[in-house]
């Protein structure tokens, strides 16, 4: 009698767990499933709508640049050649760049769904956005060499030397976008934090991502 009710408990466990797993496989089956073409659109559409002006900004970068001018006057240049001076302006101008990409740059095409349910994103190439100069933090030096022939010299030295010095924070952004691997990895970072609720909201459960970074760098972020 001990051994029945036993394996009538055993049968019926075993019973139980088989209806548990049917049940766990119809809400499986059941639930909504993405197409690849919906993902697309999601993904695509979301990064639209937090870009401004069609440029999606995903990261800054603090860097400093430094810019000096000199202008040296003579006298009769063209035949004694006489040094009066040289005016020398030096700046140094701390910044932030602002990068992203142009959502225009990201295709169709470019958004897959893997087989494994991966959301996979091949990155369009980064570009800086903006580049703002610290005002506050710049430095700036002037050296006036001949001022006295000359009053507005070290005006002048100075602001072409603030210039070229903003030129390059924007020029020393785009080197550092094109040398350096974090501003793509900071870049699939934001993806996956503004797209993972979107997509968990049109029915994707639990979202995982593959980003295409680099010609030869893949990255999966968790989260």
């Amino acid at each position: 009698m001990v051994r029945f009710a036993r394996r009538l408990g055993v049968r019926l466990v075993a019973a139980g767990l088989l209806v548990l797993a049917g049940v766990a496989l119809a809400v499986w089956l059941l639930q909504p499933r993405l197409t690849e073409t919906e993902v697309r659109q999601v993904v695509v559409s979301t990064i639209q709508q937090e870009a401004p002006a069609s440029f999606f900004v995903t990261g800054t970068l603090d860097i400093t640049a430094t810019a000096t001018v000199e202008n040296t006057r003579y006298l009769f240049p063209d035949l004694l050649r006489f040094d009066l001076g040289t005016t020398r302006a030096t700046v140094r101008m701390p910044g932030r760049i602002a990068y992203g990409f142009d959502v225009t740059a990201l295709r169709p095409e470019d958004i897959r769904l893997g087989e494994d349910g991966v959301v996979e994103v091949t990155l369009p190439g980064l570009h800086v956005f903006s580049a703002e100069p610290n005002l506050a933090a710049m430095e700036v030096e002037t050296d006036v060499g001949w001022a006295r022939t000359y009053a507005g010299s070290g005006q002048r030295a100075t602001q072409q030397a603030l210039r070229v010095a903003h030129e390059a924070l924007r020029r020393q952004g785009e080197a550092h976008l094109e040398t350096t691997t974090q501003p793509r990895l900071n870049t699939a970072e934001a993806l996956r934090k503004l797209l993972t609720p979107v997509l968990q909201a049109a029915g994707l459960a639990d979202p995982q991502f593959r980003f295409q970074v680099g010609p030869h760098l893949v990255m999966e972020p968790t989260g």
